[in-house]
């Protein structure tokens, strides 16, 4: 069995205090999941930060979206709102990253 982490991020105006590493771990008992059978924690990524902080934190990367397909780096493929216009991400993102850590090490 594996938990899913929703994805999270960090108003700008706070960001480079330390936050995101607080929230990566924020009501998270590693041993009473395994005491649960709980096998690991998967986690989508879509930003480069979270991308880093995820993998500085035990996380591996378990698989990515498709390639961006636009010089504004637009995920066509993979993302797009309900009214079909594409979702445009931030930062210099290639792609999402299906994220895992596993809590049997």
């Amino acid at each position: 069995e594996v938990l899913r982490r929703e994805l999270s991020f960090v108003h700008p105006d706070h960001q480079r205090q330390g936050i995101a590493q607080h929230m990566v771990h924020l009501g998270l008992d590693y041993d009473q999941f395994r005491a649960s059978g709980f096998d690991g924690i998967t986690s989508e990524a879509s930003s480069i930060a979270n991308q880093t902080l995820l993998m500085k934190n035990g996380y591996e990367e378990l698989a990515r979206s498709k390639k961006f397909v636009s010089i504004i780096f637009v995920f066509l493929e993979d993302y797009t709102r309900s009214d079909g216009r594409p979702v445009v991400f931030p930062d210099a993102t290639e792609a999402v990253k299906l994220m895992y850590l596993d809590l049997k090490k």
